[in-house]
């Protein structure tokens, strides 16, 4: 295919564009559409099941570090699929690797304690088991990761008035 012209490229296609039902080309056109958005809503970010699983708990902890307090499970979830990185992996998947990432050492769960604050509906999906215990939070690092364009530049200091003698 890489050494066909364009011409008889598209003439392939349209060849197939012509056998395709209606139905079928629109679905097909709908995948495309949907394909094109999730590209988009990425913005370049690898999606996490292609991630091998320090990779993974790497973009976990990031993730988990951009918030103030240690972070449920359930809604850690629900940003990286609005991010577009949790594509094609459900919640049952990402706790998998959330518990595989914390057995290895490479990622931090918790348990919800009472000084937490009251239990909701998503504390109970987010809870994973792991060992006998039910963890529901990935703990931030103490210190959070780097920004990853660097520090901003320091303010320039105002200009003062030229004096002019006249």
């Amino acid at each position: 295919m890489q050494r066909w012209s364009r011409r008889n490229m598209y003439a392939a296609l349209d060849d197939v564009l012509e056998v395709l039902s209606p139905k079928a080309y629109a679905a097909a056109k709908d995948f495309a559409r949907k394909v094109h958005e999730d590209e988009k809503r990425r913005e370049g970010r690898p999606r996490l099941f292609t991630m091998r699983l320090d990779a993974f708990a790497a973009r976990v902890q990031a993730v988990a570090n951009e918030g103030s307090d240690d972070a449920l499970i359930v809604e850690l979830f629900q940003e990286l699929d609005d991010r577009g990185e949790a594509t094609g992996l459900g919640l049952s998947a990402f706790k998998a690797l959330l518990r595989g990432a914390h057995r290895r050492g490479l990622l931090t769960l918790r348990a919800w304690q009472a000084k937490d604050g009251v239990k909701t509906p998503a504390m109970q999906v987010s809870a994973v088991d792991h060992e006998g215990m039910k963890l529901h939070l990935v703990c931030r690092t103490a210190a959070p990761l780097p920004i990853p364009w660097g520090r901003p530049a320091l303010p320039l200091p105002p200009a003062r008035a030229a004096a002019t003698g006249a």
